[in-house]
């Protein structure tokens, strides 16, 4: 792995590269200065180390040979959005929703496609931003609630979740451009 060149221990710990569209955190040495949030339990490990990975999911618009070459339920020209690997071919799409109304609680509702299998996730929130104001803007992941199939489709469980935990990073608060919160920390407690 060429991004781990100058640090080889670290390649075996990292076998995807991972996507850095959040800001970094690490114990003692908070990337913006601000201690509060400074251990959170990440590994302890230079930075120089993240920014020299290459970025692997990005947020798009769903085009509409997608949509046909992946057979997902969106309408052609829909600008529906996804968060995508392109060089992995993976991808996620799903959004968060509630309804405070009849006392649901917040939940993201996502699909993740990955060796040419659909995983369902049902994933609740943790304590998190309630203003757009809020600088960085916090997003945690508390629990997984189900996944679809039950045996994950027969992939290992454990690389399942490391991905859509990549997937999640990227997709931040609404899996688009993200203006509403550009500067966003993601937090998975499972």
């Amino acid at each position: 792995m060429q991004a781990f060149g100058f640090l080889p221990e670290l390649a075996e710990s990292f076998p995807h590269r991972y996507v850095l569209n959040v800001q970094l955190l690490f114990p003692g040495k908070p990337r913006d200065g601000n201690s509060a949030i400074a251990d959170q339990g990440f590994p302890p490990f230079g930075s120089i180390a993240f920014e020299e990975i290459q970025m692997a999911f990005v947020n798009e618009v769903v085009s509409d040979e997608d949509i046909v070459k992946y057979d997902l339920p969106f309408a052609p020209s829909s600008k529906c959005y996804w968060t995508r690997d392109f060089v992995r071919d993976l991808f996620l799409w799903g959004e968060i929703s509630e309804d405070p109304a009849r006392g649901y609680p917040p939940e993201g509702r996502f699909v993740l496609s990955m060796e040419d299998r659909l995983l369902s996730f049902v994933l609740s929130l943790g304590d998190r931003s309630t203003s757009f104001r809020d600088d960085p803007y916090r997003i945690v992941w508390k629990a997984i609630v189900c996944v679809k199939p039950d045996n994950f489709g027969g992939l290992d469980p454990a690389t399942a979740i490391s991905i859509l935990k990549e997937a999640l990073c990227c997709y931040g608060y609404d899996g688009r451009r993200n203006s509403f919160a550009p500067n966003r920390t993601v937090v998975f407690e499972f």
